[in-house]
């Protein structure tokens, strides 16, 4: 039976029983009613009829009462009426007077007479009665339409009920309807269909719920789906990752929470020997690690697997069998969805031939330190002792130059000065090559003027320039910034390096230095071209020109001498000024060195900056600021001595000789001398020592004074050293007498304009 039949009925059947219920009821208080205004009519009526024939009683008037009944009979729609005295003697009477009941209700009756009586009384006295039976077949009439009524109107009522039921369920299933439909959409369709809403009724919230679950279960539909693909992506991974672990080469190792093993893949099995049966529930560090292993990497795996962190570090292990091999292990918690951990998994990597590999390149390189460091020493040592009787040569030499003497002797002494010099040179490139070797080769910076110092290289190669009678000339313009700051030392090496090798290979034609310079935010960009008409450098041997121990000619006829290191001594040099040394080059027409070099200009000095540059003596009034003064060397080798003061002859100087550094402090002590010269190695107490005891003294209440060093160490850590152990300046063997009286005039000159600042 179908909802809308159900409605119906059930909506008919109540009508039905609310009819019923109101018809019974109306008819029920109809008649009651009816009867109860019959009763008390009928009642009041035989009342007054017995007070309108009380007096005929009293006067047994028969007539009259006769003919008052006759007229009420006819009158009063009475069925009949009867008037009896107080001993019930029937006065008169009209009417059929037969079946009287007056104990009967008028509903009851069964002759459609109601029979009533009401006395006659006088003063409470009774004197007759009056009967009387009123018809009551209208009551019954009345009561049977009435009923009929109510029956048609029953029927009129039901069959609206029923048509608009009809209607009514037509237009709800019609409503429900749109919900089977759309039910069945999604029955056919899937989720996410949506029916139109109408109304405000609760049809119509269903209706929104219906869409609302249609969408939410579209929605979830979805994320079914997702999860489904990310089931099947994950159950994939899983599968390859599983695929993977089974063959990879590396260990992988799966512990629970707390670090017990659950499995391990085959590679595990391979490297240690044991069975993933023989190690599940076990833990990998008491497994593996034997007396060998780091125990501070032991105890930091543990704190960091504790902690829950991940941990990566290289351990020893030990196999099934007690064989030892190195692996790289990486520990990784893995948390669930909640961040919790669930898992860890090592993956352990066997690095035992690299670090077998690493091992055997840590002893060579430490061996290759120690040689390096070895053949530094020696070269430092070697340096060391050539310079010190090179020192006497070339000093006594120039000494001997400064007199007049044959030709023949001047050239010939001449020879051994520049030939002790090219050894000094020899044994300066030797040095550098081996610093840069052992990456030590580094710069310095200080202010200086880049023309001077080109010019006083070019001052340095002129004589040999003189005698090829080649032009050596300078191109700059005066526009050029040259105050600048860097290393003018090594500057000085590589000009003279490029302009020596110009003159060298150039029999004819001309030397040239060409500067260009290109002005920066305090800086200064250099291009500075060595340009000469020499021999120039065949095609084939461009590439490797600037290669150690590389010459134009490598031939043992060649005619031009040198180490070969010079060019890549100067490369190198170059490089680390931020530039590159270039070539370009053409056998038999010359040659054309090149660089660039970038220096920060020189800061503008205050008028009253103090720089020890700035007292350097003139040449023409050396004598005058070093005469009278004293000075203290401190030397162990006699030659060196007595080549110093045969140096310093011709000043006015006071000349205080030690043969070691405890000669030297007391001699400090008491003499209190204007300056000290002090070799640094020598017996008893080397240059260092004393220069510290003399600064100690300086502490107490000693007089300062500049303390130079003049050694034969050439590297420049040692002059690092002794300037950073309290000496003022440095001096290298060999040296030459202007060298030593310049020195010695510029620090005499510091020293007494510090004295007039104090005063």
């Amino acid at each position: 039976m179908k909802l809308r039949t159900k409605t119906i009925i059930g909506i008919a059947v109540i009508e039905a029983l609310a009819l019923a219920l109101l018809i019974v009821t109306g008819l029920q208080w109809l008649k009651s009613s009816n009867e109860n205004r019959l009763k008390v009519g009928t009642n009041q009526l035989a009342s007054v009829f017995a007070k309108a024939t009380r007096d005929a009683v009293l006067a047994t008037d028969l007539a009259y009462l006769d003919s008052f009944a006759e007229s009420l009979v006819s009158e009063q729609n009475l069925a009949y009426i009867r008037i009896t005295d107080r001993n019930g003697i029937e006065l008169a009477r009209h009417g059929d007077y037969t079946n009287v009941d007056t104990t009967v209700s008028p509903a009851d009756v069964t002759d459609d007479v109601y029979d009533v009586i009401s006395p006659i009384q006088v003063d409470g006295q009774l004197y007759g009665n009056v009967e009387m039976g009123v018809t009551v077949n209208d009551l019954h009439v009345m009561l049977s339409q009435a009923t009929r009524s109510s029956l048609l109107i029953a029927i009129a009522e039901m069959s609206l009920v029923a048509l608009f039921s009809l209607a009514l369920g037509t237009y709800l299933m019609r409503r429900l309807d749109v919900l089977r439909k759309g039910a069945d959409k999604v029955a056919k369709m899937g989720p996410g269909a949506q029916i139109m809403v109408t109304g405000h009724d609760e049809v119509t919230r269903v209706s929104t719920a219906f869409n609302e679950m249609s969408h939410s279960l579209a929605k979830a539909q979805e994320t079914l789906a997702e999860k489904h693909q990310q089931q099947i992506a994950l159950t994939e991974k899983v599968t390859e990752l599983a695929q993977v672990a089974e063959h990879a080469r590396d260990v992988i190792i799966i512990t629970d929470t707390d670090g017990k093993i659950t499995w391990v893949n085959p590679a595990f099995e391979n490297l240690t020997g044991y069975t993933l049966s023989e190690v599940v529930g076990q833990s990998p560090g008491c497994l593996l690690q034997g007396d060998c292993s780091d125990l501070e990497i032991v105890h930091e795996m543990s704190r960091k697997i504790a902690q829950k962190e991940a941990v990566r570090v290289e351990i020893l292990n030990y196999a099934k069998g007690g064989e030892s091999y190195w692996v790289e292990l990486d520990i990784s918690p893995v948390t669930d969805s909640d961040g919790e951990i669930v898992r860890f998994i090592a993956v352990e990597r066997d690095i035992t031939k690299r670090r077998q590999v690493e091992e055997q390149l840590e002893t060579a390189l430490e061996e290759a330190t120690r040689a390096t460091k070895a053949k530094s020493e020696f070269l430092a040592n070697m340096s060391h002792e050539i310079r010190t009787p090179m020192n006497a040569i070339m000093g006594f030499s120039e000494l001997l130059l400064e007199k007049s003497m044959h030709s023949e002797q001047r050239e010939q002494l001449e020879l051994v000065h520049k030939s002790a010099a090219n050894l000094v040179t020899i044994i300066n490139d030797i040095l550098d090559y081996s610093k840069i070797e052992a990456g030590k080769l580094s710069l310095t910076n200080e202010c200086f003027n880049l023309k001077e110092v080109v010019e006083s290289t070019i001052d340095l190669c002129t004589y040999q320039a003189k005698e090829k009678n080649l032009p050596l000339v300078m191109n700059i313009s005066s526009k050029i910034n040259t105050a600048v700051v860097g290393d003018k030392g090594r500057l000085n090496q590589i000009l003279l390096n490029l302009i020596g090798n110009a003159v060298k290979f150039t029999d004819s034609g001309s030397v040239s230095v060409n500067i260009d310079a290109e002005a920066l935010v305090g800086k200064t960009r250099f291009h500075i071209c060595v340009q000469d008409t020499g021999i120039g450098i065949p095609a084939e041997r461009l590439p490797f020109i600037m290669e150690k121990f590389e010459q134009v000619d490598n031939s043992a006829t060649r005619q031009y001498e040198g180490t070969g290191l010079g060019l890549a001594i100067c490369k190198r040099l170059i490089q680390l000024f931020g530039g590159e040394l270039t070539v370009c080059s053409e056998a038999g027409k010359g040659s054309c060195f090149s660089f660039t070099m970038t220096l920060v200009n020189q800061p503008a000095k205050s008028p009253t900056a103090v720089n020890q540059d700035h007292y350097i003596a003139d040449d023409h009034r050396v004598n005058d600021v070093i005469e009278h003064k004293k000075i203290l060397i401190a030397e162990d080798s006699y030659v060196n001595r007595l080549l110093i003061e045969k140096m310093l002859a011709d000043t006015a100087v006071e000349l205080l000789f030690a043969e070691d550094g405890e000669q030297a402090v007391a001699l400090y002590r008491e003499n209190l001398p204007d300056l000290v010269i002090t070799d640094i190695s020598m017996p008893n107490k080397d240059g260092y020592e004393a220069t510290a005891d003399i600064r100690a003294l300086q502490e107490i209440n000693y007089p300062w004074c500049p303390v130079i060093a003049l050694s034969a160490h050439a590297m420049a850590e040692e002059k690092k050293k002794s300037l950073a152990l309290g000496m003022d300046d440095y001096l290298t063997k060999p040296v030459n007498k202007a060298d030593l009286i310049k020195m010695i005039a510029k620090w005499i000159s510091y020293q007494e304009k510090k004295e007039k600042r104090k005063g």
